[in-house]
């Protein structure tokens, strides 16, 4: 393994903060989630979303609620998920196509 090395980072304190908080949220350091970030980028060469000049809010507002909020909100969606009867389960197949269709994909 190469040694390691330092990388600065210049950005508004605001972000700095949100970001910070953000990483806090998935139990990691913001040079943590860098590094990920970094390595995705360099294994497969791309980098993992789309560059563009066009604004997607609407699709912003869409992808923003595929993930919780927060733990108390993911506990709520949990607990909503375990009180489903199972026999009104689809399979993984039918779920994804659903999901898939609903995403507009």
């Amino acid at each position: 393994m190469a040694g390691t090395a330092t990388l600065n980072v210049r950005m508004d304190s605001d972000t700095k903060r949100d970001f910070t908080a953000f990483c806090d949220e998935l139990g990691m350091s913001a040079s943590s989630l860098m590094n990920v970030f970094a390595k995705t980028v360099v294994r497969n060469q791309e980098v993992p979303f789309a560059m563009t000049t066009r604004v997607h809010g609407h699709e912003a507002e869409r992808y923003r609620r595929i993930f919780p909020r927060s733990e108390a909100e993911l506990l709520d969606m949990l607990e909503d998920a375990a009180a489903v009867p199972l026999d009104s389960c689809v399979s993984q197949r039918q779920g994804m196509q659903d999901f898939e269709e609903r995403m507009g994909w």
